[in-house]
C-alpha cells in the first residue's frame, strides 16, 4: 500500500549509506570519546560493566530491537482505526526525523564504543541464544555501521512516544517502559556514547517542534499548486 511506502524508502536509503559514508571523511569517535570522558570522568559503557549479567543482557537486547517495531506499531494502529489525519502527520514527522538522522550520520560518522573501546572492555556481553540472535541479526542486516551520531534509536523512539501521547494514549503507556529500557540498552550494549543520546534527544525535540509545521506548510503548498 502506498501509504506505507515511506518505510521502504527509509530502509533503502539507510542501507545505501553504508556504501559511501566511510569514504567521505574520518570517523569522529575520538572526539565523542573525549566529550563523554570530560563529562563523566569515566567511559560510561565501561562503567556499566558492573551491571552485566546474562539475563539482563537478554532483556536489554529485546529492548534494543524493539526500536524496529515501535514506529510501525504506532502507524499501523492509527491506520487500522482509520485515523488518516493522525496517520499521515505521524508518517511525515517520523520520516522527517529519519532523514534528519541520516544527515547526521553523513556529517558525523562514528562506529561506537563496541568497536573503539574494545581494548578496554573487560566483561563480555554474554547472554542466551536470544542475545546472539539479536546481535548477529543486526550485524548482518545493518549495512551501515556509522550510525551513532545522533542516536537514531533515541531520537525516533522519543518522537514515537510524543506522537503516541498525542494521538493514541494507550500506546504511550505501553511504550513508555519499553522506550526507557531501549535508551538504557544503547549504552549497556555499547552501541552509543552518551553524547549520541543527548544529540538524539535534541534532534527529537527539533523534529517535534518543526515537523508538524513543515507538514502544514507542505499541505498548503500542495493545495496552492493544485489550484
Amino acid at each position: 500500500m502506498y501509504h506505507f511506502s515511506p518505510i521502504l524508502f527509509i530502509a533503502l536509503i539507510y542501507d545505501s549509506l553504508g556504501d559511501f559514508i566511510q569514504y567521505l571523511h574520518r570517523d569522529i569517535d575520538p572526539l565523542l570519546i573525549r566529550i563523554d570522558f570530560s563529562i563523566f570522568g569515566v567511559h560510561p559503557t565501561l562503567w556499566m560493566e558492573r551491571w552485566i549479567v546474562p539475563w539482563f543482557t537478554d532483556v536489554m537486547s529485546l529492548a534494543y530491537v524493539s526500536y524496529y517495531f515501535l514506529p510501525v506499531t504506532l502507524i499501523v494502529v492509527l491506520y487500522g482505526k482509520d485515523r488518516m489525519a493522525e496517520f499521515e502527520i505521524s508518517v511525515f514527522v517520523l520520516t522527517f526525523g529519519y532523514y534528519l538522522s541520516f544527515v547526521g550520520y553523513i556529517l558525523f560518522p562514528a562506529i561506537g564504543p563496541r568497536f573503539t573501546l574494545v581494548h578496554l572492555q573487560t566483561v563480555p556481553l554474554e547472554g542466551s541464544l536470544l542475545t546472539d540472535l539479536v546481535r548477529d541479526g543486526l550485524n548482518a542486516l545493518e549495512h551501515n555501521k556509522r550510525d551513532c551520531m545522533p542516536s537514531g534509536h533515541t531520537q525516533i523512539v522519543l518522537m514515537v512516544l510524543y506522537l503516541a501521547h498525542r494521538y493514541e494514549r494507550l500506546l504511550f503507556y505501553i511504550f513508555l517502559p519499553v522506550i526507557c529500557g531501549l535508551i538504557l540498552s544503547t549504552l549497556y550494549l555499547r552501541y552509543h556514547y552518551v553524547v549520541d543520546l543527548l544529540a538524539g534527544g535534541a534532534a527529537a525535540v527539533g523534529c517535534i517542534m518543526f515537523g508538524p509545521r513543515l507538514y502544514e506548510w507542505w499541505g498548503r503548498a500542495g493545495q496552492r499548486g493544485a489550484s
